[in-house]
């Protein structure tokens, strides 16, 4: 079962959040075995999120989906690890019935008994500090997410129109970023004026509107999650984060967790900004300059890569993240890299990621790449939008097809329990 990070969800339109993943698996499910994407709320609280998918887990228990001698195995990019994490310590210390479907009972224990396999992909389990500088610039994210709701209800084409010459088409062409042409895709899709006139594009582009329209207005009525990752927990109040477990909570959490086999993946990304070895970066301030990626940046370390990226390396290099207490080593690299406090995938603090236990694979990747958005790709024709997959965080990281089929051939292979 996939299980997506931050902002994720299963599929809006033809754009995927595991990109490419059932082609890349139908070798492996020879047997009785089945692949499930879970679409989790994008923003909620890691708690609130771990809820759903446990009500999920349940109703599939309860309509027999999940039964017998089934094993689930769970993999988890970003946030997704967190809600995992927090879901599996719920149903050990949980001692009522899960209510799903009418009535139906389910004991948490049964769950918890089918999870035999658990894969991190990228997860801050100590926090990151690109959430405790997205909370600092609170009111920039509310503009941005009000603005996209009003292009997506907008009942004029001028509308999108704007919104996409605006945010979209001037983005892009300025900075080379394709999340903006993301941004236009998703607009463009959502707009049944693009693409060749049917019944069946009209109800598409409909689905499609309706998806993402409901997919923001999430976003902005519960934005929690940020405050579930960042670096230390909020002062003041208490955290269910379990990125904000203290040291005696995680080792309560391993041993009730000692029958689960983990695999993790640590992802590192370019390095665009460098800092001292051994020391913590100063926070990029808005208000600094100096502190702005271009201001430190030289040809050779940024070339091919984007301001979004270069934007989201330099924010998540500096800040209050500090080295875990229980810090692992990783235990294999596809290619050895010393990592350094201020070491990132664009998103998450590389430090943040290694899990106490199992193996810990240290991969060159930005944070989208190993969910498969490390490359442009054109959707099917005839559906509005030009691409399916995009090199969101555009890093150069060196990822590549080749490496992301091997990584998850290993995922596949941990996951039923085969050797490859």
């Amino acid at each position: 079962m996939l299980v997506p990070g931050f902002a994720g969800f299963d599929a809006l339109g033809q754009l995927e959040y595991y990109s490419d993943i059932t082609l890349l698996c139908g070798d492996w499910l020879k047997r009785n075995e089945v692949l499930h994407y879970f679409d989790n709320l994008p923003t909620a609280a890691v708690v609130t999120r771990a809820a759903r998918l446990r009500s999920y887990l349940a109703k599939r228990m309860a309509r027999g989906e999940i039964s017998g001698g089934d094993e689930v195995a769970l993999v988890g990019h970003s946030t997704g690890g967190l809600d995992i994490r927090c879901l599996l310590w719920d149903l050990h210390s949980r001692k009522r019935p899960i209510r799903v479907d009418g009535g139906v009972r389910v004991d948490p224990i049964e769950i918890r008994e089918r999870v035999h396999r658990v894969v991190f992909l990228s997860v801050p389990h100590w926090g990151t500090n690109i959430a405790d500088w997205v909370k600092a610039h609170w009111p920039e994210r509310i503009a941005l997410v009000d603005e996209l709701r009003a292009a997506v209800a907008g009942s004029q084409l001028s509308v999108v129109d704007r919104i996409e010459s605006a945010i979209a088409e001037s983005g892009a062409s300025l900075t080379g970023a394709e999340l903006f042409l993301a941004v236009q895709d998703a607009l463009d899709e959502a707009n049944e004026l693009n693409g060749k006139p049917s019944p069946m594009r009209t109800a598409d582009a409909q689905e499609a509107a309706s998806q993402l329209s409901l997919y923001l207005r999430l976003m902005a009525s519960d934005f929690a999650a940020i405050d579930d990752l960042t670096s230390c927990p909020p002062q003041g109040g208490k955290s269910a984060s379990p990125a904000h477990f203290d040291v005696r909570h995680r080792k309560q959490e391993l041993e009730a967790l000692g029958d689960i086999k983990f695999q993790s993946y640590v992802t590192i990304g370019r390095r665009v900004v460098r800092f001292d070895p051994g020391k913590p970066a100063p926070p990029l301030e808005l208000a600094k300059p100096w502190t702005y990626p271009r201001m430190c940046e030289d040809g050779a370390s940024t070339a091919g890569t984007d301001i979004v990226y270069r934007t989201c390396y330099r924010a998540c290099a500096g800040g209050p993240f500090g080295q875990p207490v229980m810090f692992r080593e990783v235990s294999r690299w596809l290619k050895e890299h010393r990592i350094e406090l201020w070491d990132n995938d664009g998103i998450v603090n590389t430090m943040s990621m290694p899990w106490p236990t199992g193996e810990n694979v240290l991969i060159h990747a930005d944070h989208m790449d190993i969910v498969g958005h490390y490359r442009l790709l054109h959707a099917e024709p005839g559906g509005g939008r030009t691409y399916r997959t995009y090199d969101l965080l555009k890093s150069n990281s060196g990822f590549s097809r080749n490496i992301f089929d091997k990584v998850w051939n290993k995922i596949f292979g941990f996951c039923l329990g085969r050797t490859i």
